[in-house]
């Protein structure tokens, strides 16, 4: 996991600096990157008046990676990915898998972060959610608070093609087909090696999504790291 986690924030780092790499050196660029491992589970709220076809619930599990960075301002382009898989309950197999390539994000201080992103990725389930093509708009926003706390929260609409079973499912949100949000807090530690500030630790936090009609909460457990400029 420790090389997983390495490899992440090196490939973080190397996204987020690889636009100015010609004209700036490590002491210039501003920005961050950070990785998650996540595993989730979401229940439907009213289970009993939904049809058994389409599930009650939705485990996932998988990594969420984002970088953002510029030359010399604490606010820049933001790329990253989603990939996760996992099963609806009842139902077979499901996966979701985000390319996100156009967004803002900003420093706060020397370890937060705040923004939004899009992408396109796509999403289903084997006998229980229609194959479909994503466009996912997520917002997100990290704070740390003092040496060991990190709040973690990111909130996302998705908008579907070539699913009509999903297409119009948020019932609180109509203007979009499905929304998903997290709020999480993370235990750990905060370091500055090589100049750099830095930090890792587990997290636990509730997750919330709205698909197919229905509302569906439960948790998430996971670990993150983060890294950014000086």
């Amino acid at each position: 996991m420790r090389c997983a986690l390495a490899i992440g924030v090196i490939v973080g780092a190397a996204v987020v600096g690889a636009p100015h790499a010609a004209s700036a050196g490590p002491d210039d660029w501003k920005g961050g990157a950070w990785l998650h491992y996540e595993a989730s589970y979401v229940h439907r709220r009213d289970a009993a008046a939904m049809a058994p076809a389409a599930g009650d619930g939705l485990a996932m599990a998988g990594l969420r990676l984002r970088g953002f960075g510029s030359r010399t301002l604490p606010i820049g382009w933001v790329v990253g990915i989603d990939l996760h898989a996992g099963s609806t309950n009842p139902g077979g197999f499901a996966y979701q898998a985000d390319l996100y390539l156009a967004g803002m994000g900003v420093r706060l201080g020397k370890v937060g972060v705040a923004g939004f992103a899009a992408g396109v990725g796509a999403s289903g389930a084997v006998g229980t959610l229609d194959d479909g093509v994503e466009l996912p708009v997520e917002a997100f926003l990290e704070l740390g608070l003092g040496g060991h706390v990190r709040l973690l929260g990111r909130a996302r609409a998705v908008w579907l093609g070539a699913a009509r079973g999903r297409a119009d499912g948020a019932p609180t949100f109509a203007w979009t087909d499905e929304v998903d949000a997290t709020f999480a807090v993370r235990l750990g530690r905060r370091y500055r090696k090589w100049g750099f500030p830095s930090g890792n630790g587990y997290f636990a936090g509730v997750q919330y999504r709205e698909a197919e009609g229905a509302q569906m909460i439960g948790g998430v457990i996971g670990y993150s790291v983060d890294v950014g400029s000086r």
